[in-house]
């Protein structure tokens, strides 16, 4: 089965994101392999019984996470898309303040429908990979940041080097095509 097969059939399964959060990019000795892997939905519509969600051996918890602002064009900067996690046991704002607003830290976004949760199997939409950017707010409540997608890099120009012809030698051959 696969997700192509799936979104043709008459009846949908329930649509999941999840969310790797990756604090060991921010290159601090403790987080060294510190993920936080959470979904803002499971497979149960009691929120008195909300349960862990698993998907690929990794284990994801139900927590308030929202990502918006995702498009997919080629005109144009990349997206800036923003994530908004709520702060609800203090855990997330306790590390934007010990690492520096966890600016650099790496965000994998993946959708899967639930047939494929519970199993080994990592089948899903291709998981769109992010880094924080920068803090945008930050309340009692909330925490929201923005995300810039990894090709998106600071101070970097196309081509990254001179191109001369031994190196590629198509350039300027169609220079007086009329």
């Amino acid at each position: 089965m696969t997700i192509a097969q799936d979104v043709l059939k008459n009846e949908v399964p329930a649509f999941i994101e999840l969310f790797d959060i990756d604090l060991s990019s921010t290159n601090e000795a403790n987080l060294v392999n510190s993920i936080l892997r959470f979904t803002p939905m499971t497979d149960s519509t009691d929120l008195a019984n909300l349960h862990n969600v698993m998907f690929g051996n990794n284990t994801y918890y139900p927590f308030p996470i929202q990502i918006s602002g995702i498009s997919f064009s080629s005109d144009g900067a990349p997206p800036r898309p923003q994530i908004t996690i709520a702060n609800i046991d203090k855990s997330i704002g306790e590390y934007v303040f010990r690492y520096g607003d966890i600016i650099g830290t790496t965000v994998i976004y993946t959708r899967t429908f639930s047939t494929y949760l519970n199993t080994a199997n990592k089948i899903s939409l291709p998981p769109l990979k992010y880094f924080v950017a920068k803090k945008l707010s930050h309340n009692k409540n909330i925490i929201s940041f923005e995300l810039r997608d990894f090709r998106d890099k600071e101070r970097a120009m196309l081509p990254r080097r001179q191109m001369l012809k031994k190196d590629f030698p198509g350039l300027g051959i169609n220079k007086y095509v009329r």
